[in-house]
């Protein structure tokens, strides 16, 4: 997925004004969730994921490539927010995935070092930024493009959705033991 500040000057052309990058941005997004608010669900499994991982007292963050309006959007219209510890969003770093500054600042928000920390991307940008980051990586295609999952090469796992992933099963992956 890319960022607007690279979707719009793509689109129109170069020597575009931030204000008219800003205005068109807007657009988007609003069409954006007059079209997603009818559809909207979560990735089945994330919800019980989140309780279980809240629970056992691992911090969470979102870290996304959209605007916070988007973020806000969907965290709040699947009442998701509150397994968060760190919500940080394009509009909160200089430049997006597959840059990983999102990540690194997300972890940081978490006071965890990089190598601590585990990422579920769906993208060939949110892998990049994962690796980018020197963070583990989860990669689930529910919704992934395929064409883009050869470039999740050196994820730890390749999950459809959240429904098989456990805390137990999470920890193993992070402490470097073989998973099924």
């Amino acid at each position: 997925a890319r960022s607007n500040d690279k979707i719009v000057p793509n689109l129109f052309g170069a020597g575009i004004d931030a204000a008219f990058i800003r205005k068109i941005e807007l657009e988007k997004e609003s069409l954006y969730q007059d079209s997603f608010r009818p559809v909207m669900r979560e990735i089945p499994g994330l919800t019980a994921l989140l309780t279980a991982l809240n629970a056992a007292g691992v911090p969470c963050a979102a870290a996304s490539n959209s605007p916070a309006t988007n973020v806000d959007f969907v965290l709040d219209g699947l009442a998701l927010r509150r397994f968060f510890h760190a919500v940080l969003s394009r509009d909160r770093v200089s430049a997006g995935k597959p840059n990983p500054e999102v990540l690194l600042k997300s972890a940081g928000c978490l006071n965890l070092p990089p190598e601590r920390c585990l990422v579920f991307e769906d993208s060939s940008s949110g892998f990049a930024a994962a690796r980018n980051a020197g963070m583990a990586y989860i990669a689930i295609t529910g919704g992934t493009d395929p064409t883009e999952l050869p470039l999740a090469y050196d994820a730890k796992m390749t999950q459809k959705d959240f429904t098989e992933l456990t805390v137990e099963l999470l920890t193993s992956v992070m402490d470097g033991k073989p998973v099924r």
